[in-house]
């Protein structure tokens, strides 16, 4: 059942098994994975449910529905980095690329020498395995992927390097190209198509405009879990929803203060925010590219993955990328009227550097600066990335660095990797992937959960989202997030089961 308006009236008081905050990658999962094992599951989100019929390909309508702050969330410190996410059941998977990574083995290894996280890489598999499968994860063929990846990949095979298709959750895509702001052709199987759909057939309830405000606790042991409603008028009512087991699924920016608005402590709370900064660079062909039809992110590039650098696919709606060309007055006007001719890619970083979230759920502070090594892979990647545009035959290359807006050759290239960038030099940075602010550890003096995602100093309190991926991935995070997941899950219905049985 999917509750909206109205059927809250007679609904202040809700019971579960199970209370999952949040509907995105982490919590959806949760929810079907306790749902088909029998025990009764309510999910509380704070945004709406939307589906092909509420999209209608103009990105500014989606971001102001979709968008956590209407696509306004940035970091502050140098530069400022804007970092969206999403506010609608299938949290930010329904505003993502799609785009498809296991989690990288050797980080695993990581995790379990720096912060004892007690995770078998081959079990980790299997769960991954069974993910993939529901959200059918698949592999694009080169027209669907779009121009873009073609000339990313000429270019590279000039130089030597492997341009590959990257992989995608979609059935019988065809590359509309508005991945970001709803998927009009259905086809993305993000968590609002694949996982909630089917919690839904096992009788579990969905809160619609629903927001968790306070986890309840008596004692270390939560309860229940405070909600507030807002209706279309912007008029709000309360209710609980009262549980044996409360999962925390809002995302790195919200779950660590909701822990601490309920009177959870942890020194780690809030803490060790990376990101996977990133930007793009713009290229000038002489060949007609229509870059806005094929799938958003369509091919990366890993040669350089053990610097920290991978180069993926990033081509937006002409209406958002139109409006960061360079150039001013004419010089702009003659750019844009050229715009089926512009290609597009992007540089992330694995990043070093962490953040801080704080403020409150209602305004939530991102504090995180680049680290002068992250500054430098970044421009190392766009000088790369800029390389692979001029070997396709690129006239004209436009990068986000204040001191070399254009490049029109290699050795302009080569004048930009010798070069110092400090951070006011990079105006234009991204970022789509928070992670870490509840990371999981051995124990509670390294992180805020253990290796099922049972925070410490609790007794029923799980987190699922991105805020348990302890460090940097170096790659997209919602399979990682979707494999932990169904770890945790299959955690908590076995603890479940055992307490039905005692």
């Amino acid at each position: 059942m999917i509750y909206s308006y109205s059927d809250y009236e007679h609904s202040k008081q809700l019971n579960a098994d199970v209370c999952v905050i949040g509907s995105g990658a982490g919590g959806a999962v949760v929810a079907y994975e306790l749902a088909a094992s029998g025990y009764s599951v309510i999910i509380v989100e704070e945004g709406g449910f939307y589906s092909t019929k509420d999209y209608d390909g103009k990105p500014l309508n989606s971001m102001k529905t979709m968008w956590r702050g209407a696509g306004a969330t940035v970091s502050f410190g140098i530069p400022s980095i804007s970092i969206p996410a999403g506010k609608c059941v299938g949290g930010t998977t329904a505003i993502n690329s799609a785009t498809c990574f296991r989690t990288p083995e050797h980080v695993v290894h990581q995790w379990k020498q720096r912060l004892q996280v007690n995770l078998d890489f081959k079990e980790l598999e299997s769960y991954c395995e069974r993910v993939e499968t529901i959200i059918n994860v698949t592999k694009l063929p080169w027209d669907v992927l779009g121009n873009c990846a073609n000339i990313v990949k000429r270019g590279a095979d000039a130089l030597g390097l492997h341009c590959k298709p990257l992989m995608h959750n979609v059935k019988n895509c065809k590359g509309c190209g508005t991945c970001q702001f709803g998927c009009v052709e259905g086809a993305k199987q993000s968590m609002e198509v694949s996982y909630i759909p089917l919690a839904l057939q096992y009788n579990a309830m969905l809160l619609t405009h629903c927001k968790a405000v306070k986890i309840l606790f008596k004692g270390n042991k939560a309860y229940g879990v405070q909600c507030v409603i807002t209706n279309e008028a912007g008029e709000k009512s309360t209710c609980t929803v009262n549980a044996s087991v409360i999962v925390c699924a809002c995302g790195s920016m919200l779950t660590p203060l909701l822990l601490k608005h309920s009177g959870v402590r942890n020194k780690h709370l809030g803490k060790h925010l990376q990101i996977h900064p990133c930007s793009r660079v713009v290229a000038l062909m002489d060949e007609e590219v229509n870059g806005w039809i094929g799938v958003s992110q369509g091919a990366y590039i890993d040669d350089y993955a053990n610097e920290g650098i991978m180069l993926e696919g990033i081509f937006v709606h002409p209406s958002i990328l139109a409006a960061s060309l360079p150039g001013v007055g004419n010089d702009f006007l003659q750019l844009v009227q050229r715009f089926n001719n512009i290609a597009a890619f992007g540089v992330m970083v694995h990043d070093t550097a962490e953040g801080v979230v704080s403020g409150n759920m209602n305004a939530p502070l991102l504090w995180y600066s680049m680290s002068g090594r992250d500054i430098e892979t970044l421009k190392k990647g766009i000088a790369y990335l800029s390389m692979v545009f001029i070997a396709a035959g690129a006239k004209q290359v436009f990068t986000p660095l204040s001191p070399f807006p254009v490049l029109h050759s290699m050795d302009d290239v080569e004048k930009l990797e010798h070069a110092h960038i400090s951070r006011k030099d990079i105006p234009e940075v991204f970022a789509f992937h928070p992670l870490g602010t509840c990371r999981m550890a051995g124990d509670s003096s390294c992180g805020v959960a253990d290796s099922y995602g049972k925070c410490f100093n609790t007794d029923n309190v799980y987190i699922a989202d991105g805020s348990i991926v302890p460090t940097s991935l170096g790659v997209n995070p919602q399979i990682t997030i979707m494999t932990l997941a169904t770890k945790i899950s299959r955690h908590i219905a076995d603890t479940l089961a055992h307490t039905r049985c005692v």
